[in-house]
């Protein structure tokens, strides 16, 4: 989708982003042309073997939340390393689908080019490559239910495959309500605040229709919510 010059999709395109969802998820064959463009403009580095190599195989079944994705896991880069370089590239990417977008770390991500302050949760492991994965993006929501994400985490934990969605399906992003289709929290990662590891923290990922603005947001992973979900890695 084209940006203007402030980062903000075209005013036409806008409108038209803001509109309701018809179709959320896309295909994977549709995905994988979505990493080929990615990783040829923000230089990823993954290679032709890599792309050729992915399993295109659907198997998520007919739950409307659970979903086949593409998600890549980069590499260290010459000013980031690897997890942190990853959460950026991807929230970069999905940012650019919307008609507005916001991160708590706005001023170090836009002026200073800082990479995301995240690191994986214990006993996570990242693994550079390129996968297809199956994510329950509405794993352990129940509507009007007020749950704390620190009881939800876990080693099926949900951190880039979040972000790679959040980039392959801006619809899902807009249909997000709390209520029929629930907010995010990316359980899988944990926030460093001054470099040293939080745990009380986590990114969140939500929708503001009011604002028509995507927001990733630093959730306390003690405090209660309802409306939220914390996606699931199945396969």
């Amino acid at each position: 989708m084209a940006t203007v010059s402030n980062g903000r999709v075209a005013a036409r395109e806008a409108r038209i982003a803001a509109r309701p969802p018809e179709v959320m998820f896309a295909p994977l064959p549709e995905q994988l042309a979505n990493i080929r463009r990615w990783n040829a403009e923000r230089r990823w580095g993954l290679t032709a073997g890599d792309l050729h190599a992915v399993d295109l195989t659907p198997r998520a079944g007919n739950d409307p939340l659970v979903v086949d994705l593409i998600a890549v896991y980069l590499r260290d880069g010459p000013e980031m390393s690897a997890v942190p370089r990853t959460c950026h590239e991807l929230w970069t990417v999905a940012a650019a689908q919307q008609p507005r977008s916001w991160s708590w770390d706005w001023h170090g991500d836009r002026w200073e080019r800082r990479p995301k302050p995240v690191q994986l949760i214990t006993g996570l492991v990242h693994r550079p490559g390129i996968r297809r994965v199956t994510v329950d993006l509405a794993a352990h929501f129940e509507p009007g239910r007020y749950v704390r994400p620190s009881t939800l985490r876990s080693l099926d934990s949900a951190h880039a495959e979040t972000l790679a969605a959040a980039a392959h399906f801006p619809r899902w992003i807009r249909a997000m309500d709390g209520k029929d289709v629930p907010y995010a929290w990316l359980s899988g990662y944990e926030l460093l605040i001054r470099g040293r590891p939080t745990p009380w923290r986590l990114p969140a990922l939500s929708w503001s229709n009011f604002r028509h603005t995507m927001s990733l947001t630093a959730a306390w992973a003690n405090h209660s919510y309802s409306g939220w979900a914390s996606p699931v890695c199945i396969s």
